[in-house]
């Protein structure tokens, strides 16, 4: 069973421990997504964040490793292996950088094409 926490250790024991939950790591997932373009919730509305994001995004921590299982919809139009390989990019760049956990896999899961909203007729 995966640690609820991953903890990440000082330089020396005068500076104690850094404990990093599953949820922030899924809360920068998440948000990272959102910055991708062609990239969509899979239920239309926007991406959740705190715990609610761990709906969408899955976070698995193993001796200091991350690996994370997002599922998105990607817009009509926009190419889907494309879009998932930056969206595994831009994710695993972010989650490195706020955490300094090394993330080995990100698992893109693309649930459905979300086509454009038809817009309304003027009338004239």
């Amino acid at each position: 069973m995966a640690k609820e926490e991953e903890f990440v250790s000082g330089l020396g024991p005068e500076e104690g421990k850094v404990s990093i939950s599953r949820d922030v790591i899924a809360t920068i997932a998440g948000l990272a997504a959102t910055e991708v373009e062609g990239i969509a919730p899979p239920k239309g509305e926007s991406f959740p964040r705190g715990e609610a994001a761990r709906k969408l995004v899955e976070v698995q921590l193993a001796e200091g490793r991350v690996r994370i299982a997002i599922k998105v919809a990607v817009a009509y139009g926009h190419p889907v292996s494309e879009v998932a390989q930056k969206l595994q990019e831009r994710i695993k760049e972010e989650v490195e950088k706020m955490t300094a956990l090394p993330v080995d896999a990100v698992d893109v899961e693309v649930t459905r094409v979300v086509f454009p909203e038809e817009e309304p007729l003027e009338e004239g």
